[in-house]
């Protein structure tokens, strides 16, 4: 089932490269699919409590239950609406478990070099409209 365009949706960011605390944007890389790949996992958090007491911040909570791993922490989240994935051509199909997962789909398959510059266009794409949102420790 697809979600909504008014879903807010946030792409968990464990490494340090897809991110810039200097410029306060999300890079391209963070919404690039594994090669293999052609969706990229997503959280619906639209109703979710975002607050600063990261205790009782239940977006974060579902990154570490679901997303974080010993070896690779979450750093930052993306958040963008779905609205801007159906106008790149894309869809957010509801991908549960985990509750509120969903995967942005389908990009491009990487078969060659003008597949991976499409894919790489729709990343700058949702990168651009996206707001990057630090964890607290790491900035």
């Amino acid at each position: 089932m697809n979600v909504s365009p008014g879903e807010v949706l946030t792409r968990f960011i464990r490494y340090n490269s897809h991110f810039s605390v200097v410029t306060n944007r999300v890079k391209p890389d963070a919404f690039l699919p594994h090669r293999k790949r052609i969706d990229v996992s997503v959280f619906c958090i639209s109703g979710l409590n975002d607050s600063a007491e990261l205790s009782k911040n239940e977006v974060w909570q579902i990154g570490w239950k679901y997303v974080q791993t010993e070896e690779r922490p979450i750093k930052a989240r993306a958040d963008l609406l779905a609205a801007v994935v159906y106008e790149n051509n894309l869809e957010v199909v509801s991908d549960e478990p985990p509750q509120k997962h969903a995967n942005i789909t389908p990009f491009p398959a990487e078969n060659s070099p003008t597949d991976r510059k499409a894919r790489r266009a729709i990343a700058i794409k949702l990168a651009d409209a996206s707001k990057l949102v630090v964890l607290p420790e790491n900035t």
